[in-house]
């Protein structure tokens, strides 16, 4: 026995339901251009059934300005032999809510087959519009990371050529060691822009440690009162009871550096720029409240709209002239924030000036403070080193700065030299490796294989770039000794002396 029908009240009543919770709405054009909306098209568009005439032009009122004449050229098959049609627009609610729309149509014809009006429906897609956005900014930003991760590689090898080979000049008076001094110099501040890179990719690693923020911003005030000119007043508001924190001093000197850098660029005809440090309460990235220090930096300049201020974090994104602004400044600092955990906020206001708040975790009572201390290099006592580099001019590099510290070193430039050079010296005292080499290998899984083989073998890695992946962290511990490139003769020589002092376990 067939089961009974819903009565057509209730199918009605199912269907405008769905309609409602998919956000969508059945239109109609007749013959005349009159226009017929139902209650759920009317409620997407914002617009009352009481103050709508039905007209095309009543439509085209509400569709953004930018989309109209394309929404007309859609809709126009006078004169074609189309079935339906497709489009997508936006549209400005009578509330000012910006909306994106999809319909999708028939044509209307009569037994002549000429057009004699249309009927179809309109759905709301604007979350879905937001979710695919995020999706393309995430995958446009996880590009741009292994781009600059990978410049960066290759450049810092470059660099780390350049200042291993000034450093061998200068020892030998070979050359001027002023000039010399210049080489290494320039070679530094490349390294530094290449940090730069990869703070801004978010895969610059970083050295945490207890920092006294208000500390850091009193040394640093003669510096930047200097930076922004006599003009300019820089006040300082950091109270004595300002919490400290848990990040990397360095690259937090770099961001509020640049801040007050964007706050004079700011600034026309005088003014102030007040760097402030006060506790606060946040909300971590794992949506649990935790306390925060609220570093900030506010201007009296000509402040940014609201359409500026939403862009100003955007790779690239930049209002100086050209030559002026690489358009990476703010969201360099943001990818700073974010992988030190906090967060960023601006707040801005034409004609008024910008504050931008650095939220930054507040340090545990365990976290460490450090303090710079001058490398000392230590001679080796003839132990064997194995350099595992795909760049042999580097590679022989490395080789004279160890034999000049005294220790016997080979090159291995592949995992197959390695491995043969390994068993035909009968093991090494220590391994120096890259972590990324040539054709997608890692030293990380050659070093486990000459582990297995000679357990007692300690090891160094040495790095330009090195992703942030499972793979890496699997084999590079926080740990283990890392150099990061370019690196000094100090650097090397008493990396090499913490590895045979450490006796790491096999990994």
């Amino acid at each position: 026995m067939a089961e009974p029908t819903p009565e057509p009240k209730l199918q009605q009543r199912l269907l405008r339901e769905v309609y409602r919770v998919a956000k969508i709405g059945t239109w109609e054009v007749s013959s005349n251009d009159e226009l017929l909306w139902s209650d759920e098209t009317l409620a997407l568009f914002g617009v009352e059934r009481a103050k709508f005439g039905g007209t095309l032009e009543e439509f085209f009122h509400l569709v953004h300005p930018d989309d109209v004449e394309r929404v007309k050229r859609v809709g126009d098959f006078s004169d074609s032999e189309n079935t339906y049609f497709k489009s997508e627009y936006r549209i400005i609610r009578p509330d000012g809510d910006l909306r994106h729309m999809r319909q999708t149509a028939i044509v209307l014809r009569d037994e002549q087959g000429s057009p004699q009006g249309f009927s179809g429906v309109v759905q709301d897609v604007s979350d879905q519009v937001a979710t695919e956005a995020q999706l393309r900014q995430a995958q446009k930003m996880e590009a741009i990371g292994q781009l600059s991760g990978g410049v960066a590689h290759d450049f810092n090898n470059i660099l780390a050529s350049i200042m291993n080979a000034a450093e061998l000049m200068q020892v030998e008076r070979s050359f001027d060691p002023e000039l010399i001094e210049n080489i290494i110099q320039s070679s530094k501040r490349g390294g530094e822009l290449t940090h730069r890179l990869l703070a801004f990719a978010r895969k610059q690693p970083l050295r945490k440690t207890r920092v006294d923020v208000r500390q850091l911003v009193n040394d640093m005030a003669p510096m930047l009162d200097r930076l922004i000119g006599q003009d300019i007043k820089l006040d300082v508001d950091a109270s004595d009871k300002t919490w400290c924190l848990e990040t990397d001093p360095a690259p937090l000197q770099e961001a509020l550096l640049n801040l007050t850098v964007n706050a004079r660029d700011a600034i026309a005809n005088g003014g102030t720029i007040t760097i402030a440090c006060r506790n606060t309460a946040g909300v971590t990235a794992d949506q649990d409240q935790g306390d925060f220090v609220e570093v900030s930096v506010q201007d009296t300049g000509s402040g940014m709209s609201e359409d500026i201020r939403v862009q100003a974090t955007d790779p690239f994104f930049t209002t100086k002239p050209v030559g002026k602004g690489s358009g990476l400044g703010l969201s360099m600092v943001l990818g700073f924030v974010k992988q030190s955990g906090g967060q960023m906020q601006i707040s801005s206001t034409p004609g008024q000036g910008t504050r931008v708040s650095l939220l930054m975790p507040k340090a545990r009572e365990s976290a460490r403070s450090t303090l710079p201390t001058r490398i000392r290099a230590e001679m080796g006592k003839a132990e064997r080193v194995l350099v595992i580099e795909d760049d042999p001019n580097l590679g022989k590099l490395l080789l004279r700065q160890l034999s000049g510290l005294n220790y016997d070193a080979a090159l291995a430039t592949t995992h197959a030299d390695a491995l043969h050079k390994a068993t035909q010296a009968g093991g090494f005292d220590i391994v120096l490796s890259d972590v990324l080499l040539a054709d997608g290998e890692r030293g990380p899984r050659i070093v486990e294989e000459l582990r297995i083989l000679y357990p007692s073998m300690q090891v160094v890695f040495m790095t330009g770039f090195a992703p942030a992946s499972e793979e890496i962290a699997a084999t590079v511990t926080a740990e283990q000794l890392i150099l990061r490139k370019p690196f000094k003769i100090e650097e090397l020589a008493q990396a090499m002396r913490r590895a045979l002092k450490a006796k790491t376990p096999p990994v």
